[in-house]
């Protein structure tokens, strides 16, 4: 697994350095530094106007009593996609940009969610093999047991 990490990791960094040096080739070193600051700027800025956005759904959601499962993938899609544009490249700009299309981030979260490897237990819902135990307790100060014992 970390071989796999390791891989896709010094990939994507040699394509990003690839892409740089080609776009900076046709439109010049400066122009293209700015272009990456401005894309994460910009990109900052979305990411925490869709993040309210979501933290509210979240929000109304539980007020209504349901498991807001879809937007929590949906803040960990943002946060995907805020590392990604944070990140200088375009590659990975262009990924940002794209977990940033509500419509697409929505058809991604779920098909997480449908994934065989996530579940959630909703409420009223007996879920794995953890017992539940009910009961009551009163807590008796040092003091109290001292003066039923003199």
């Amino acid at each position: 697994m970390f071989l796999y990490l390791f891989l896709a990791i010094a990939g994507l960094s040699v394509a990003e350095l690839y892409v740089l040096i080609h776009v900076g080739a046709v439109i010049g070193a400066i122009p293209t530094i700015a272009l990456t600051i401005l894309t994460a700027i910009v990109g900052a800025s979305l990411v925490r106007s869709q993040g309210l956005q979501t933290a509210l759904s979240v929000q109304d959601k539980l007020a209504k009593g349901e498991v807001p499962a879809q937007q929590v993938v949906e803040g960990v899609i943002l946060i995907i996609a805020g590392a990604c544009l944070v990140m200088p490249g375009f590659i990975t700009d262009l990924t940002g940009m794209v977990l940033l299309i509500p419509w697409i981030r929505s058809r991604l979260a779920k098909k997480v969610l449908t994934s065989k490897h996530v579940h959630f237990n909703h409420p009223g819902q007996s879920g794995g093999s953890g017992n539940t135990f009910e009961g009551e307790y009163k807590r008796h100060d040092d003091d109290d047991d001292h003066h039923r014992l003199g």
